[in-house]
């Protein structure tokens, strides 16, 4: 899709979400309902958008537009998926910038926790397994606690999704940050995102569905040839997810980073 279009129409989603939804929540939300199509698409596209962009602030506008939307409709299970999924891009940003972004990705599980009870995506429990592996790094005491929890939701992603290439990457990105003593390391990593890259080619979600996943894949198979050392398959990564999104700005900057 062309980028100024897809900003055009985030910038709407973002501008009508804030005139129509707090009228919803002013009569008490809509329990039981789901919410229009529309909004499920419109958040997804302001995620994926700020995300691939590294837009901090366009994140946290799209985390706000999805927890304006679930307030309309609270047992709507697609729509918390977007906000745990907002949450948990938000969090991760922030803990790479080296700011506090842990609250944010523990805010993320219990959103997506809510989710599953009404709408249990493959997605949804692979996110719970990658965020738990993160709050390992924020509190090691918890580490054979939150690594079990994390293997567990894993599981559940893979008995709902074994083809979903969603459920492939996080794992593939779990694995790569993984120690060799425990099954991770870039060369079981690599096996799992080529899979997911595989699963890509043939992935038709349903409408309102998560469907991001394309580009980041080649972003951390990129990554994973760069951990064993070859540089021209890694190059050859990133530049297949420009080719796919070329406001990536994470990839531009790897891409561009000077060579040893």
């Amino acid at each position: 899709m062309n980028m100024r279009l897809v900003t055009t129409v985030v910038t709407a989603g973002l501008l009508s979400a804030t005139l129509w939804v707090p009228d919803a929540c002013a009569q008490g939300g809509q329990p039981g309902l789901t919410a229009p199509s529309k909004w499920a698409d419109t958040i997804a596209a302001a995620i994926d958008h700020a995300s691939l962009a590294g837009d901090l602030k366009a994140l946290q506008d799209a985390r706000a537009m999805a927890e304006r939307v679930a307030m309309a409709y609270p047992q709507d299970g697609l729509i918390l998926h977007y906000e745990g999924y907002a949450l948990y891009c938000e969090g991760t940003v922030l803990v790479v910038r080296k700011q506090d972004g842990w609250s944010q990705l523990q805010r993320a599980v219990s959103v997506l926790q809510q989710s599953l009870k009404t709408r249990p995506l493959p997605e949804t429990h692979a996110l719970i397994a990658t965020i738990d592996g993160q709050l390992i790094g924020n509190d090691p005491s918890r580490a054979m606690e939150l690594g079990m929890a994390s293997q567990q939701a894993m599981s559940e992603a893979l008995s709902l999704g074994a083809k979903n290439p969603r459920v492939w990457l996080l794992r593939g990105m779990s694995t790569l940050f993984t120690p060799p003593e425990y099954g991770g390391g870039a060369k079981p990593a690599e096996e799992q995102l080529l899979k997911a890259a595989e699963l890509f080619k043939t992935d038709k979600p349903k409408a309102g569905e998560p469907s991001w996943g394309g580009a980041e894949v080649h972003l951390w198979l990129g990554q994973t040839y760069a951990q064993l050392g070859d540089t021209t398959k890694a190059a050859a990564e990133y530049k297949a997810a420009l080719d796919m999104a070329p406001n990536f700005a994470y990839v531009r900057a790897l891409a561009a980073a000077p060579k040893p």
